[in-house]
């Protein structure tokens, strides 16, 4: 498995990745699938200071993390928030795990201070990755999304890197 970069071919892979995500968990709250077209302009937000990582075996895409600002206020420049997916018959492979050492060692070479994470549902496969690499959890929201005809939680961990 290799964990790189992504670059705009990887774009139908990501998009197929979180389409299902949508369609089959909690763990966003986007209701819609999204078509490539929809995510180009998604997708150029990224670069050296807020990565798109991939993790690719042969020619397939399992799975991407980032991070991105948590809130837009200058106060919060060095707290990033972040993102992390793998294809639904990747689970269990490591890809997660591989995903989230690289993003995490890119942050910290960044300088980046603080990462946060937002777990929709009770997730306990996401909950153990992130306390795995160091998240502690600090707060839990109570039914501020619906989805599928219900309620559902969120959850923040947190990761400080300073």
């Amino acid at each position: 498995m290799l964990v790189r970069d992504a670059v705009r071919t990887d774009l139908p892979a990501i998009v197929d990745i979180y389409n299902h995500a949508i369609a089959t968990t909690v763990a966003t709250f986007d209701l819609e699938p999204f078509t490539v077209e929809q995510r180009v302009a998604w997708f150029t937000q990224f670069g050296a200071r807020h990565p798109l990582l991939v993790c690719q075996h042969a020619a397939s895409i399992l799975g991407f993390a980032y991070y991105l600002p948590y809130r837009d206020k200058a106060a919060y420049d060095a707290t990033k928030e972040t993102t992390i997916y793998t294809r639904h018959d990747a689970r269990r492979r490591g890809v997660a795990d591989r995903l989230y050492g690289e993003l995490i060692e890119h942050a910290r070479r960044a300088g980046v201070h603080a990462l946060i994470a937002v777990l929709g549902g009770d997730n306990p496969e996401s909950r153990a990755l992130h306390i795995k690499h160091g998240f502690v959890p600090v707060g839990h929201l109570h039914a501020v999304g619906r989805k599928f005809g219900a309620w559902v939680d969120t959850y923040y961990f947190e990761k400080l890197l300073g």
